[in-house]
């Protein structure tokens, strides 16, 4: 029994508001205030907080019991209360108690649908894009945890029903997907809301013609001999610019400034790209984790015709890749939202895409440099606007609420209450596993109304560790997409990932099997 409803009333405060705090349906705190289900400890515990009372003045209830006198009458006496909200004497038993129940709920998923190990090799593991390195236009810009060519050619192959079929990935970004789907004769689409990968998507995937390749090379020739008097000015970011030396700065704008005087847009571009390409190998800094570190071993100013020669070197590489890639068809780059409502121009036969883990890494950070050197963020409201659109799966940024009732009980419930009660390294990590996986879920309802019957969806997705409780996202997934009206084909574990140091220690070694990175394959009816 518990004291939620008038505490609720004395504090003038509405089940709907308590509802928001928690990010729990209204039909569970409803419960909870109604007294037909009690909280965990931990959630009482939240819940607490939330209300700004002492745990034992919410759970403090006043029971009457009859006690029999030597008179042989009845009277009410108040039974006594007992101090047993002792977090010091409960956490270890709760923590256990938490720890065992998500493993047993695993555990009975994975008994019905058996994981499948894949043969770890270093091409075939999904994300990884060593390959990519060296394949003709898919080399042209390196990106964390892009897609491997191979594992899509693959995926493709295994699935498609006719050569007719029509590709699709949500999360689409610097176009993997779409390059080899159009190399082996497949029309495809991409969703994408990084402006930067997205604008890298559509120079992969252009269509070149003789004249641009003859343009390009005559732009080739004019940058080895141009003056470079103008520059532009410096982004708005002034972390951004410390990443260059005084000479290098002045000389990249110097570049710049050149390159907007280009009148083919095509060469434009494509050297525009080239200039993004070497931005970190001439930057004090380098991508490393979440954010940039400063290099080590730092070789010093970069002068503009270093610059220059590290240009035309790349775009040597672009017009012999161009010159040996023949795209049997086309490919569209969407600059939308995968949660939001859309409609594809031909509905998908195909899916295979990554959304970004649920593992804090910010792509606005780790791309920082890139996105303001440019030009798509121009201040700092473009790249609140970004993360705003992007899936919640890190915590650099407070999201509104959004999509509830699409997400996963197991994150909404236990798992929210008992991370709530830990000393984690940041407390809006309950609250960005709730947005993740509600995010999740309205990305794979928009997406139902995108594809053909039949249609084969594949989602890549890397499970992560939090307060030494696995989440593990392929099952998770897999069950919200059952939910919505899928079939599960299957889950095939490609490779076990590793968390930071500190959390190896907090997880068990009985959890540790579900630390892997899985294809979830869901079929539409």
């Amino acid at each position: 029994m518990n004291r939620f409803k008038e505490v609720l009333e004395n504090k003038e405060l509405k089940q709907t508001w308590l509802t928001e705090q928690l990010c729990k349906s209204y039909i569970m705190v409803n419960d909870y205030v109604q007294n037909r289900k009690q909280p965990r400890l931990e959630a009482s515990y939240r819940i607490a907080e939330i209300l700004e009372v002492n745990v034992k003045e919410l759970l403090k209830v006043k029971l009457m019991y009859k006690e029999k006198t030597d008179d042989e009458n009845l009277h009410l006496v108040e039974e006594p209360q007992l101090d047993i909200f002792n977090p010091d004497k409960f956490l270890e038993k709760d923590s256990n108690e938490l720890l065992n129940f998500v493993n047993e709920y695993y555990t009975r998923f994975e008994k019905t649908n058996p994981i499948k190990v894949i043969n770890r090799s270093q091409f075939n593991t999904p994300v990884n894009f060593k390959q990519a390195k060296t394949r003709p236009i898919h080399r042209w810009y390196t990106y964390k945890e892009g897609f491997s060519p191979f594992f899509v050619r693959k995926f493709i192959e295994r699935f498609k029903t006719s050569n007719q079929n029509i590709v699709f990935d949500p999360f689409g970004g610097i176009g993997t997907t779409v390059v080899e789907s159009a190399l082996m004769g497949f029309n495809a689409y991409s969703n994408d809301v990084n402006p930067l990968s997205n604008f890298i998507a559509k120079i992969k995937a252009e269509n070149y013609e003789e004249s641009d390749l003859i343009d390009l090379e005559n732009e080739k020739k004019v940058i080895t001999k141009y003056s470079f008097k103008n520059k532009n000015n410096p982004p708005e970011n002034e972390t951004v610019a410390s990443y260059f030396t005084e000479v290098t700065l002045d000389s990249i704008l110097r570049v710049q400034s050149y390159i907007d005087t280009i009148q083919n847009e095509k060469v434009k571009n494509l050297t525009f790209i080239a200039l993004l390409t070497i931005l970190e190998s001439i930057s004090t800094h380098r991508k490393d984790g979440n954010g940039v570190k400063r290099k080590k071993n730092f070789k010093g100013d970069f002068n503009l015709n270093q610059i220059v020669e590290l240009l035309v070197s790349q775009i040597d590489l672009f017009i012999y890749d161009i010159k040996n890639t023949n795209f049997k068809k086309s490919s569209t780059i969407l600059s939308q939202s995968s949660f939001e409502q859309y409609k594809l121009p031909q509905k998908a036969d195909i899916v295979i895409t990554s959304p970004p883990y649920a593992n804090c890494f910010d792509y606005s950070k780790v791309y920082l440099v890139e996105l303001w050197f440019g030009g798509f963020f121009k201040n700092k409201i473009d790249q609140k606007l970004f993360r705003e659109s992007s899936i919640i799966s890190h915590v650099h940024y407070k999201w509104n609420v959004r999509h509830q009732g699409f997400g996963h009980s197991l994150i909404n419930n236990e798992i929210y209450d008992y991370l709530n009660t830990l000393n984690l390294w940041d407390k809006k990590i309950p609250k960005m596993l709730i947005g993740y996986f509600n995010d999740i879920g309205k990305v794979l309802f928009e997406l139902s109304k995108n594809l053909n019957k039949e249609a084969t969806v594949g989602f890549v997705v890397g499970n992560s560790v939090y307060g030494g409780v696995p989440i593990a996202t392929d099952i998770l997934l897999a069950e919200i997409g059952i939910n919505l009206g899928y079939n599960l084909v299957g889950i095939e574990s490609y490779r076990t990932l590793t968390s930071s140091s500190q959390q190896q220690k907090k997880i068990r070694e009985q959890d540790k099997k579900f630390l892997r990175e899985s294809l979830v394959i869901l079929r539409w009816k």
